[in-house]
């Protein structure tokens, strides 16, 4: 079998396991609101959540952060990059335009023009890779043990983006790191073929990380065609609605225990990186 030192010791780990699958159930936003940080923490209470990721810069951060060492779910807990919400944490990356409004919170500017998510300024680039590692230190100042990294509307897959983080990655230590979404029923071709080289240099990095990536409604749609023992992640987004339940609001949203439901019939292994 092919593959990092990493990866052949974390596949030699269930060779010999008689399952289907191995799942990732992973929550994104913690530290994004109270609601949001007691519904991730509902969650891993019931045992459907294998991790979470935290958003260092938000106003919920250190609650969340408290929340998992208080039951006992620290070591599940990686870092949710963010450069699209909030404030951030370090100054130089308010001047741009393309990161910040004129009150110097995240505007989301570049992630929703193409050209800037391929071709950022080096300047640019610079801020962007001083903000996340100033969120990266963060993260480590919390003493969270998993050094997993994924992002907010997955900015880390942007190339511009990746130019700033990648350094960071071997800098820090950082174990693992979410693949760009290649479960999906239909995508251009350009797309496609910018994720499949995204994921490919992942795959050939030191670094663990799954086969596929998605939410709960692409892993329904694309279960056939994933391959026996593969490492699958799955993205949900825990919140309560206005009657109290637990919901995955990912895309069209779903009551948890729906998924849950769901994955009882399925014969896997709940992993974590």
């Amino acid at each position: 079998m092919q593959g990092t030192p990493a990866q052949l010791k974390f596949w030699a780990k269930y060779s010999k396991i008689n399952v289907m699958l191995k799942l990732i159930i992973n929550a994104d936003d913690l530290g994004i609101s109270q609601q949001v940080n007691w519904a991730i923490e509902e969650c891993f209470r019931l045992r459907f959540l294998t991790s979470t990721t935290l958003m260092v810069n938000m106003d919920y951060a250190d609650e969340g952060a408290y929340l998992a060492k208080k039951y006992g779910w620290e070591e599940r807990v990686g870092l949710h990059l963010n450069l699209t919400s909030g404030r951030p944490l370090t100054r130089n990356i308010r001047r741009y335009k393309c990161f910040c409004d004129r009150k110097g919170n995240f505007n989301a500017a570049f992630a929703k023009d193409t050209f800037s998510r391929f071709l950022l300024s080096k300047d640019e680039i610079a801020a962007a890779r001083e903000e996340a590692e100033a969120q990266i230190r963060k993260y480590l100042s919390y003493g969270l043990a998993d050094k997993h990294l994924d992002s907010h509307h997955h900015v880390h897959t942007d190339p511009s983006i990746w130019e700033a983080v990648s350094p960071l990655v071997t800098k820090y230590g950082l174990r693992s790191v979410r693949i760009s979404r290649n479960l999906y029923a239909r995508m251009s071709l350009p797309k496609r073929a910018y994720k499949y080289a995204y994921n490919r240099k992942l795959w050939n990095m030191d670094i663990l990380t799954s086969d596929y990536f998605g939410s709960f409604d692409d892993f329904k749609i694309c279960r056939d065609r994933i391959r026996d023992k593969s490492l699958v992640e799955i993205m949900v987004h825990p919140a309560y609605d206005e009657r109290g339940i637990l919901r995955d609001v990912t895309g069209r949203g779903r009551d948890i225990e729906d998924e849950r439901e769901y994955f009882r019939d399925l014969r896997y292994i709940q992993e974590f990186y």
